[in-house]
């Protein structure tokens, strides 16, 4: 709601589909705002809930656990190398890390 990107969306889309000859052209585009507020919101509690059961399941297995622990750990190693790495340039500008 707060958002301007979407509420430039929302004028730069919408439009496009609601007729202007019709008797009330501010109500077709509500109503198209409505249709989008609610497929946003289904699919959004859709994915919530698939996260919160999968959370569920990773939180129990002690295998991903320990993978996590490792792999949190080779991540951060990776990037302290890489930040170790990539030095200054010339003119005292660190330089971009090589793309991988």
């Amino acid at each position: 709601m707060f958002n301007p990107k979407v509420a430039l969306f929302f004028l730069a889309f919408l439009p496009q589909f609601v007729d202007p000859t019709a008797a009330h052209p501010a109500l077709q585009i509500g109503l198209l705002g409505l249709v989008f507020v609610v497929i946003a919101l289904v699919l959004d509690l859709g994915w919530a809930l698939t996260a919160d059961v999968a959370g569920a399941v990773l939180r129990r297995s002690r295998s991903f656990l320990r993978v996590k622990r490792y792999v949190s750990a080779g991540v951060y190693i990776v990037l302290g190398v890489a930040t170790a790495l990539a030095g200054e340039d010339k003119a005292g500008h660190a330089r971009p890390l090589p793309q991988m």
